[in-house]
């Protein structure tokens, strides 16, 4: 039987594990930790098929270097001189193009359907429930250059195949909340994603490498 070795215990490192023991592989997977506190506690539970546009695009940097020196924004970086941080952030710069951008759009989504697609699967193993639930995404927008944006977006939504992704008037957004005031001049509506419990699904895919014989070793680093 061949062997793998998986670094990193996050929704990535185990699904990776999941798959090559199905496919006959003794699998060991490596965290630095004890499987309980990274970051696919939280993150992993947002599945979008309408993030097909990158976070590098064009205009993001000069809207970035103003996040990077507010510690309560997005995108907060602690200052301090650190030659890899200071790399990635040149490649960042370079890659934020219009090129970009329209060569991402389709991988972006292939990827994201296929994620969605194997939660969905993974709903049909034994002991798996993680309140997965497909509601779709709400982008609302405030101003006149982001209602043009999401026309744009949506049309491009439609491009890519995504043509449930509808966009909605002032009415028809407030319709959605009538008991609440909603501060926007209209929405973007992403019925193609869906959401799920991160936490469960972390424990339960855990439980269910251990007893596919998985081994699993913390404070590995």
């Amino acid at each position: 039987m061949s062997k793998a070795i998986v670094i990193g215990g996050g929704i990535i490192g185990l699904s990776s594990a999941l798959y090559l023991r199905r496919s006959g592989w003794e699998v060991t997977v490596l965290d630095k930790s004890d499987f309980g506190d990274n970051c696919s506690y939280g993150n992993c539970g947002y599945i979008c098929p309408s993030h097909f546009i990158p976070l590098a695009t064009p205009g993001i940097v000069k809207q970035g270097l103003k996040w990077m020196w507010n510690s309560k924004s997005p995108f907060y970086v602690q200052p301090r001189l650190d030659w890899n941080l200071m790399s990635w952030g040149l490649k960042f710069i370079r890659s934020a193009t219009k090129d970009h951008v329209e060569t991402a759009a389709v991988p972006l989504r292939d990827i994201a359907l296929l994620s969605k697609k194997e939660y969905e699967t993974w709903l049909q193993l034994p002991a798996f429930d993680f309140a997965y639930e497909q509601k779709g995404l709400l982008e609302i927008f405030q101003t006149t250059a982001g209602a043009e944006h999401a026309r744009h977006t949506v049309e491009k939504a439609h491009e890519l195949g995504l043509t449930d992704t509808k966009l909605l008037t002032q009415d028809e957004l407030q319709a959605l909340e009538p008991h609440t005031r909603i501060n926007g001049m209209g929405a973007i509506h992403f019925h193609c994603d869906a959401h799920c419990w991160p936490n469960q699904l972390m424990r339960q895919l855990l439980l269910y490498l251990e007893q596919e014989s998985v081994a699993l070793l913390k404070g590995r680093r």
